[in-house]
């Protein structure tokens, strides 16, 4: 063990895992339930990276799916059986895994559901005591079926509305995000086209007007609290606290909108930020970025920085190899690493590439 202590933080989907464990949940018991997750992950994107409604975070897609897979009669054990036979790994991930954790503490916070995580500390002989994420319990909550069908109804409803897209002018900046900083809603909404603006509305008035109209619905979905945005920098903020180091100490590795607030504090902490095959939220919030086809480099930087703090890591990024020109990429020379100042663009679109090939093109377009 290195003399000075320092601690390694991860996400799990996207570093650790390929899926998007709540994607596939709705795609498994909703009806249409992919096409169903699609429009409620870019609402999500909406309310918390352009509206910014108070009290909402990046990642709470997972209260309000929550109701809906209570009306289609899912249960805990459900989530459970269907999450185990599910787990998806990125190549190299529990061997990455098992290094840095034999060198640092290790932790992971994660926005997925709790029967996922679950499965996934099963499968790697991960601690469950080290993971913060998203405590879901269906069973507790009894339904009427005149509510059930209230929202089974909903689901080809919100189905027949296209995806919302908005273009990257009407989002806040990353810098502002990790800060909570305050923008202009009303201005970034008005970049949006009439439709998405509709989808907008008819979405504010099932979960903001009508929801509270529907008592065990409204209940369900408030006792969900997502471990994404706002409140993974909670939990990160929490174990850097019980831990005792500074937060130059810390490295976190993240991949989408839900990682942005801890990257960038941990960026300004003067700790590793690192986006690993990160869509452009990541990469714009971290100090690091790595577009990799397995976890190798996550151990390889987490050594660097058990050794020698951000500056060690800073050395290993420069002195990364890189493919020769007209020859396949081979060896560590498959990843692209890089420092986000000198050359985002280059480091999100290759992040973007590699989470495509990793991940799959449905989930890489989730936010």
């Amino acid at each position: 063990m290195p003399t000075k202590k320092r601690i390694y933080v991860t996400d799990c989907e996207g570093p650790l895992t390929r899926n998007d464990n709540a994607q596939e949940v709705a795609e498994r018991f909703i009806p249409d339930g992919a096409d169903f997750f699609a429009r409620l992950s870019k609402y999500d994107d909406v309310l918390a990276d352009v509206v910014r409604k108070p009290g909402y975070n990046a990642g709470d897609t997972l209260r309000l799916i929550a109701p809906f897979l209570r009306a289609f009669y899912v249960s805990d054990e459900d989530i459970e059986q269907f999450s185990k036979e599910r787990v998806l790994l990125v190549p190299g991930a529990l061997k990455a895994l098992d290094a840095i954790r034999a060198i640092m503490p290790t932790f992971i916070i994660s926005t997925s559901y709790t029967p996922y995580i679950k499965a996934l500390c099963e499968l790697s002989g991960f601690p469950l005591e080290d993971v913060r994420c998203t405590e879901l319990s269906l069973d507790a909550w009894e339904m009427p079926e005149d509510e059930a069908q209230w929202l089974r109804a909903w689901v080809p409803r919100i189905c027949a509305r296209p995806v919302i897209s908005y273009p990257e002018e009407a989002a806040a900046s990353a810098e502002a995000r990790g800060a909570g900083g305050a923008g202009a809603p009303d201005a970034a909404l008005a970049r949006l086209t009439d439709e998405d603006r509709a989808t907008v509305r008819e979405l504010d008035r099932l979960f903001w007007q009508e929801m509270s109209q529907h008592p065990v619905s409204q209940a369900l979905m408030d006792s969900v609290r997502p471990v994404g945005g706002g409140v993974k920098l909670e939990a990160l903020e929490a174990i850097v606290a019980a831990q005792g180091v500074d937060g130059a100490d810390v490295m976190y590795v993240g991949d989408s909108i839900t990682d942005a607030p801890p990257l960038a504090a941990v960026r300004r902490w003067g700790g590793v930020s690192l986006s690993f095959n990160g869509n452009a939220y990541a990469v714009a919030a971290a100090e690091f970025a790595a577009a990799a086809p397995d976890a190798d480099v996550q151990a390889r930087l987490a050594k660097a920085f058990a050794d020698g703090g951000r500056d060690a890591v800073a050395a290993a990024v420069r002195a990364w190899p890189h493919p020769k020109p007209g020859k396949r990429p081979s060896g560590r020379a498959r990843t692209r690493v890089g420092l986000v100042a000198e050359e985002q663009d280059a480091l999100a679109e290759a992040s973007a590439a590699m989470r495509r090939s990793v991940r799959g093109e449905r989930v890489a377009r989730l936010g």
